[in-house]
């Protein structure tokens, strides 16, 4: 179960539910993948609202991972 406390949202995909969180290492993992510089680079980036289907799977990844399952961004653009 999420702890809101903690950051932590339940997302079903698929048929499965995982705990996303976006853990300093998964926060890192976007600023690389998205080439920004620092934090505020990565938040000014989503806010202008020009998010792609990659852009998303990169970021549920990043909170699935963080939540501790697994998953690549393969097997998470793969699920229904």
């Amino acid at each position: 179960m999420a702890n809101l406390r903690r950051g932590e949202i339940e997302a079903e995909l698929g048929s499965k539910r995982f705990t996303l969180v976006l853990t300093l290492g998964a926060l890192a993992e976007l600023e690389s993948r998205f080439q920004a510089e620092h934090l505020p680079a990565l938040a000014q980036r989503f806010e202008s609202g020009n998010i792609s289907a990659r852009d998303l799977v990169a970021i549920i990844g990043c909170g699935v991972r963080g939540g501790g399952a697994s998953l690549s961004d393969e097997e998470i653009a793969a699920l229904p």
